[in-house]
């Protein structure tokens, strides 16, 4: 699909049409991070300064592509300047409907993403049943009979349509949550349109679900690239949205805390709260150094000094720790400061409590030992479901040195040698075979 895609033998419409297939169905397999990246082979191709006419037998699968990829930006700026173009265009036609014109079809699915859009956004179903009205009117020709790529178009988001707003967060988030967790999600950078499958089934929890706030405790294990990072954001977001109290993200790896940091920044704005600023793991004992906010990110080391110093205050009006890669249990010295750290959180039932790994193998053990209370299946969740990959080859130097150039040279004190070797470098292949034209070095 990648050799097809970067073809420039392939026409605009071609490759078009290639994309949108293929975003289609890796949204119907659940290989959403895949429907993005084939945007970025043809985002070229959406063409939204150009006039209307110079590019209306490709609008609608533009549109498509843009809509698929969620890449919010480039979807704004390309609805904004078509939908324009189209109200000038009623305008020069008296503000008759375009529909049953050459450009009917095209409109349709344009005014149908775009109010697809404001329903990821938003959350309003009545925009999603005008979306689906629109498409049907491309699909049984009352927009226009001239235009069969929007009708394909037109098809598959209309059959995607519902089964992506069944993975919309307005969708899957437990009854009772506030709406504006959802829209901190769909209105923040990342943008989060929809979910993957681990987080969906997560969120579908009957019981154990860690969202609630009435679940104290829990154990997350799914493999990496499958969304761990965007569960813990959910778990605090929902919970300061319910639950009066800070939290606390711990994770033993400071660059994964910066990320988390800038993914949690903006979310929090719109929840009108904030984080504490970044502190270092053993700041001075006089308590200099800013500690207020509502979400704290520590290294599991920079906790326990913090508890050991005041326990009181470190603890202070904490009322949800998310610890993240809880694997790192079974490391030697940091192993020793988590675990503490564990056993002594374990004790406060004031304070909920949720763990966060991709390689837990006794996660029943772990998930027994976090609760004792509960059945282990309540305690954890689990899901073998990963973000799609590429295959990567390594590409290293063959020396072609039956082709090595000898010329004389004067000797030196570091090389003595009176001939210099001049040996030609090709990339080298997995069977040691160079390629039929090796280029000389």
């Amino acid at each position: 699909m990648d050799l097809a895609l970067a073809d420039e033998r392939h026409s605009s419409m071609e490759r078009l049409r290639i994309a949108f297939a293929a975003q289609a169905g890796y949204r119907r397999c659940e290989q959403e991070p895949n429907a993005s990246a084939v945007y970025r082979q043809v985002k070229n191709l959406v063409n939204f300064t150009s006039s209307l006419p110079a590019h209306i037998d490709t609008l609608a699968l533009e549109a498509g592509v843009v809509f698929l990829a969620f890449d919010r930006p480039d979807l704004n700026r390309a609805l904004s300047a078509w939908r324009r173009q189209f109200a000038e265009l009623r305008e020069l036609m008296d503000g008759d409907p375009l529909a049953g014109t050459m450009y009917g079809p095209a409109e349709a699915v344009v005014e149908a993403v775009h109010l697809l859009r404001l329903f990821f956004s938003f959350g309003d179903p009545d925009r999603l049943q005008d979306a689906q009205d629109l498409l049907g009117s491309v699909l049984d020709g009352r927009a226009g009979r001239s235009d069969p790529p929007a009708r394909g178009v037109a098809a598959h988001l209309l059959g995607l349509s519902g089964e992506m707003a069944a993975s919309s967060l307005y969708t899957l988030l437990p009854e009772g949550t506030p709406g504006a967790v959802a829209r901190t999600f769909a209105m923040s950078d990342p943008p989060v349109m929809t979910l993957w499958r681990p987080q969906r089934q997560l969120l579908s929890l009957e019981r154990g679900n860690p969202v609630d706030p009435a679940t104290d405790r829990s154990l997350i294990s799914v493999p990496t690239s499958a969304g761990k990072t965007l569960m813990a954001q959910l778990v605090i977001c929902s919970h300061l949205a319910q639950k009066p109290g800070r939290v606390v993200y711990v994770s033993p790896m400071r660059s994964l805390g910066r990320e988390m940091r800038a993914a949690l920044r903006g979310r929090l704005r719109l929840l009108e709260r904030k984080l504490v600023a970044e502190q270092p793991d053993f700041p001075l004992a006089d308590g200099s150094g800013s500690l207020i906010g509502d979400v704290d990110i520590v290294t599991p080391e920079r906790l326990m000094h913090m508890i050991r110093n005041n326990p009181g205050a470190a603890l202070d009006e904490v009322s949800l720790i998310v610890v993240d890669e809880a694997h790192h249990l079974a490391q030697g010295r940091r192993g020793f400061v988590l675990e503490s750290l564990l056993a002594l959180l374990r004790t406060r039932s004031d304070i909920r409590l949720v763990l966060l790994s991709a390689a837990v193998g006794n996660r029943a053990a772990r998930a027994s030992w976090l609760d004792p209370a509960r059945p282990v299946e309540e305690v954890y969740f689990t899901d073998d479901w990963r973000g799609p990959r590429r295959l990567h080859g390594l590409m290293y130097p063959l020396l072609l040195k039956g082709q090595a150039a000898r010329t004389p040279r004067k000797p030196s004190k570091k090389q003595p040698s009176t001939t210099r070797a001049t040996v030609p470098v090709a990339p080298g292949s997995t069977s040691g075979r160079p390629p039929p034209a090796a280029p000389s070095a």
